[in-house]
């Protein structure tokens, strides 16, 4: 038989066979590889899928540079999550992951029925543990004013602030009252009656009326300036009211420190602090606030706004929450 012919037939087999066994070749692609399969690479349509997902880079790495589909198959598969929740900021039972590919369960306190706690904490005999608070902790690292740290929420509370010889501090007692508002000031006097609007002067200070007072104890007023711990109130205008007031205590704390409103007080210590929101108040008593912060049997200004002139304050012994005008007195502590 012509060598030609033999060697013709062989070739023929060899096809017929491979394509009758169904045995491909698949040649593996290199990005930048010319000619490319495209699309219908597998490693093309892993890279899309990738990609579309945002998962890896086509940017060389410690491997160095494979090309750009091999770049984003290595880097999403050695991805690792950047993320900072800690067990304490998840919820009991709930896996996540973090900063690791190896999961995590969560350690938050779930919200659990407070069958039990029928009456404000203050009020009632029952004890921490049925009024379903949660155990509070002490902050690590502390700073200046901690008081301790709701691990539901993760609010850290501050102590109440304090007027101390005119600068703002944190204190455990003796703390002050302020107003919301900057200039707010009010005074206890004898049965005086003053309106809206007027004007009174005292040490050589002009105190304008807030709030409309007839034959009563408390006179709201706004000021620029300190008064006289004691003495008379003088009219300077013509608006309707006793022409001298007597009083014998004024309570005037944010001026005396420079003017600063229940918001600044906080926010101009530093370190995150601020005002909490009613809500915030609310939820840190439902978890044991009363059981757990100085000085809980006060009533706290909020930073939550009622109406054009008021704000909410709370009551973190019994869970009371109302608005005042923003001119009277609260305590304030904050929150971080």
């Amino acid at each position: 038989m012509h060598k030609k012919f033999l060697t013709t037939l062989l070739a023929i087999i060899l096809i017929g066979g491979i394509a009758f066994t169904g045995v491909r070749l698949v040649l593996a692609e290199t990005s930048g590889s010319a000619p490319e399969s495209g699309t219908t690479s597998k490693i093309k349509t892993i890279y899309t899928s990738l990609s579309g997902l945002s998962h890896g880079s086509d940017a060389a790495g410690s491997w160095g540079d494979w090309g750009t589909y091999w770049n984003r198959l290595r880097s999403a598969a050695e991805f690792i999550p950047s993320g900072d929740a800690t067990t304490a900021d998840v919820k009991n039972d709930v896996t996540y992951t973090s900063n690791s590919r190896t999961g995590s369960t969560g350690t938050y306190p779930n919200p659990t029925n407070c069958a039990t706690m029928l009456y404000p904490d203050n009020h009632a005999s029952a004890t921490p543990e049925n009024n379903c608070n949660v155990a509070w902790e002490a902050t690590s690292p502390a700073v200046a004013g901690d008081d301790m740290r709701d691990p539901r929420t993760g609010l850290t509370w501050s102590q109440p602030l304090k007027n101390e010889g005119n600068v703002v501090t944190f204190a455990i007692n003796g703390y002050s009252p302020w107003t919301w508002i900057a200039d707010g000031a009010y005074f206890t006097v004898t049965s005086a009656s003053a309106t809206a609007g007027a004007t009174y002067t005292n040490n050589g200070q002009t105190f304008t009326v807030l709030q409309t007072l007839a034959a009563g104890t408390t006179l709201y007023t706004s000021g620029t300036g300190a008064a006289a711990t004691s003495g008379t109130l003088t009219k300077s205008n013509a608006v309707a009211g006793d022409a001298t007031i007597t009083f014998s205590a004024v309570v005037q704390n944010n001026i005396l420190v420079g003017g600063k409103t229940a918001a600044q007080l906080c926010s101009e210590r530093g370190n995150g602090w601020r005002l909490p929101t009613q809500n915030e108040f609310m939820q840190a008593w439902i978890d044991g606030a009363y059981y757990n912060l100085v000085a809980a049997a006060t009533n706290n200004w909020s930073s939550t706004m009622a109406t054009a002139n008021t704000y909410f304050y709370s009551l973190l012994s019994g869970g009371t929450t109302a608005s005042i005008f923003n001119y009277q007195g609260n305590y304030a502590r904050c929150v971080r």
